[in-house]
């Protein structure tokens, strides 16, 4: 794992929904921000779970800031389409790695 040293405002550990909707929004702000995530690659820790796994909460509610799932989603999001999602968002944004 590389980590920038460089100074940051602001650390925010984990790259999940949470995670990635703090720094987008710290970014949207101008703060400098700093994403630490023990897996090396963004979904990797989701992809290895149940292939059957879908989250209890509605696509809506669990949509990242400014990109919904795709049209045929199912209301609760299952692996595959809440990986593809946070990859989606990840490569818009800019976020890549824990080198960010």
């Amino acid at each position: 794992m590389t980590i920038d040293t460089s100074v940051r405002d602001v650390v925010v550990i984990g790259s999940g929904l949470s995670g990635l909707t703090a720094a987008h929004v710290l970014k949207m702000h101008g703060i400098d921000t700093l994403i630490l995530e023990k897996e090396s690659d963004l979904g990797g820790r989701r992809e290895r779970r149940h292939p059957q796994l879908t989250l209890n909460t509605h696509r809506v509610l669990s949509s990242l800031p400014g990109l919904k799932y795709p049209v045929g989603t199912g209301a609760f999001p299952k692996r595959d389409s809440v990986v593809a999602h946070l990859r989606e968002f990840q490569d818009k944004h800019g976020f890549a790695g824990n080198d960010r």
